[in-house]
């Protein structure tokens, strides 16, 4: 949520989709990735999606936010998604709010939500992977390791750190000149948290 660029609310159609999944499996499709400019889990039929998509013979994951991927839908999609991606630009509920420019409580609920998920995986046997991923910001940049330790102590499988790219159309051009060289130093801090279960991917 840091760029405004007038999204208008659309949804895919569900049986139309369904239909070409079917068909997209057949011709050879192998993986689809559900993400991008708007939030897949919004979708009221986003678990039926999901389930079309992996009986059409494809690989699914989803990139996301985390606010919306509660119990129900874990229960219902976990075990058919190859990896699960999770925006989450703070390490704290008063950065995340002005970050995501959402509720603080908002955050809480990410990091139950794959608490949860990492639980599930656990106890059911799933192959999904979860992870997280962070742009690197002035205002997050002291919070980043406390995520990191965040992400491992709930069960994620990685934490992305990355730079801010600026999309051309954004209303936004805040972030456009950072220089991320006053940064670097924090990759070293964040190898300490790597282990045969958990490791940050730091992007220069």
């Amino acid at each position: 949520a840091l760029d405004f660029m007038e999204y208008k609310p659309r949804f895919l159609d569900k049986d139309m989709l369904g239909k070409r999944l079917s068909e997209m499996g057949r011709l050879g499709v192998k993986s689809i990735m559900y993400a991008g400019e708007g939030e897949p889990f919004l979708h009221k039929d986003i678990a039926d999606i999901i389930a079309h998509t992996k009986k059409a013979g494809i690989d699914v994951a989803v990139t996301t936010n985390g606010v919306f991927f509660d119990k129900r839908l874990a229960d219902k999609t976990l075990s058919k998604l190859t990896w699960i991606k999770v925006s989450i630009n703070a390490a704290a509920k008063k950065t995340y709010a002005k970050i995501h420019r959402s509720r603080p409580q908002d955050f809480y609920r990410v990091i139950r939500n794959m608490s949860y998920a990492a639980k599930l995986r656990r106890n059911k046997g799933y192959k999904c992977t979860l992870g997280m991923q962070i742009i690197l910001l002035p205002e997050n940049y002291r919070e980043i390791p406390l995520l990191a330790k965040k992400a491992k102590d709930i069960g994620m499988d990685y934490l992305v750190v990355k730079p801010y790219s600026q999309h051309p159309l954004s209303k936004t051009t805040r972030y456009k000149d950072i220089k991320y060289s006053q940064y670097l130093n924090l990759a070293q801090r964040l190898v300490k948290f790597d282990d045969k279960k958990f490791n940050v991917v730091f992007r220069i």
